[in-house]
């Protein structure tokens, strides 16, 4: 998405009572509101370590939560604290100045064991950390255990071939097999990515720096794929906004997401290894590699913020302790990677174990991988084929997805 969309999207009132509001005191800006509770006590324990008070700001959706950061950056009034992205999505933002560099507390934080250095890279740019870890994740699938059992389903899929069976006998078992929200401007790249990936994670990679169309062979049987799932009735509504609301009522059986959100299915009531457990999406043929995304979520302290107050590095410092991490696990069953640290909760410990079992290919989201400035005109063409999934939008769809990147790629 272009600075200039993003700007037009945000009105001057709006930036203006935000840049009041945080002249008067330190505030951490979020598009995670879901996980409110869990930043909140990671933030008070912070602001208590640094003698002062950071209060957490959210702001939803993802892409009203972009626009409103981009308009901060352009105009120097940045946030203390906010949550951000890693990959290419990190790398854009430090290129503007706004980031602290946070080397000296990682380096102290890898000194004590809490985090490892190659945590430290999953929030590094040019090898230098401009991130606190708030989130690391594996995308899995998680699935329903009582439809898995009504619909005759012995053992979570582990090829292609099994999980089509397994869709097909949920759906004759009156389940949707799989929930697939167009939420919040972003989730659209879920599905298109993950088919991608099974396909070639070789061209899912080339996807995200330039070297692969997104109208060749991949993509177009990506597209293929996708459009068939969506003829035999695999998907949800797209339009529904809860992005987990068919899943928590039992009427789809699977959601193919990062195992973050198994805090909040708790939360809605589902026990975690119980009600639900996950297995690892496989590639479409067994000739291709097994892989999965590792989802790396930091909070990006300001520079000019830390300059102005050196006592902020005591928040830091607090942010990466093993408490901070147990917080939150505690409040919202999230897992930020504190090696001192239990998981929070029996899903999430399962999959850590199940990927280190497996020993898949790790790889960074599409959404954090992609150059930021296409990043949503890409997913609002993956989001039409969403609510009109035909092959003719799927061609229309690519068409406009390959014209952006090839534009984007050519004027660097």
């Amino acid at each position: 998405m272009s600075l200039s969309k993003i700007l037009s999207g945000l009105t001057l009132t709006a930036f203006l009572t935000a840049g009041s509001v945080q002249a008067q005191e330190l505030k951490l800006y979020s598009d995670k509101a879901e996980w409110h509770p869990g930043i909140a006590a990671v933030t008070d324990a912070a602001g208590a370590a640094a003698g002062t008070t950071i209060n957490v700001q959210d702001l939803t959706p993802t892409d009203k939560y972009q626009a409103f950061m981009q308009t901060s950056i352009a105009s120097n009034n940045v946030p203390a604290f906010f949550t951000w992205w890693n990959g290419n999505q990190l790398s854009d933002l430090v290129a503007t100045g706004v980031a602290a560099d946070l080397s000296p507390y990682w380096d102290q934080a890898i000194a004590d064991g809490d985090f490892s250095a190659a945590q430290r890279e999953l929030v590094s740019v040019d090898g230098k950390p401009y991130g606190v870890l708030l989130n690391v994740a594996n995308w899995v699938v998680f699935y329903n255990t009582k439809a898995f059992e009504e619909a005759g389903i012995a053992a979570p899929p582990t090829t292609w071939d099994e999980f089509i069976a397994a869709c097909d006998k949920l759906k004759a078992a009156g389940y949707t097999p799989i929930n697939a929200p167009t939420t919040g401007g972003w989730m659209p790249f879920i599905w298109f990515s993950q088919l991608v990936l099974g396909t070639s994670p070789d061209d899912f990679v080339g996807l995200t720096d330039g070297t692969v169309p997104y109208d060749g062979a991949t993509v177009q049987n990506a597209f293929k794929v996708w459009g068939e799932m969506y003829d035999k009735g695999y998907f949800t509504d797209p339009r529904e906004q809860d992005d987990q609301k068919f899943f928590v009522d039992s009427s789809a059986a699977m959601f193919l997401v990062g195992d973050w959100h198994s805090g909040t299915f708790a939360a809605a009531g589902m026990e975690p290894g119980v009600d639900f457990k996950t297995f690892l999406m496989p590639a479409l043929s067994p000739d291709v590699e097994q892989s999965v995304i590792v989802e790396a979520s930091p909070i990006v302290v300001s520079a000019q913020a830390l300059s102005a107050n050196a006592d902020l590095g005591k928040a830091v410092q607090s942010m990466m302790g093993e408490q901070a991490s147990t917080d939150l696990g505690t409040e919202i069953q999230v897992y930020n990677g504190n090696l001192k640290a239990p998981a929070p909760n029996a899903t999430i410990e399962a999959n850590k174990e199940m990927v280190a079992s497996a020993n898949p290919r790790a790889l960074v989201r599409w959404w954090e991988a992609v150059p930021s400035q296409i990043q949503g005109d890409l997913v609002a063409s993956m989001g039409a084929f969403m609510f009109n999934p035909t092959p003719d939008q799927a061609q229309k769809s690519m068409a406009e997805m390959q014209a952006i990147n090839a534009d984007y790629w050519a004027n660097l």
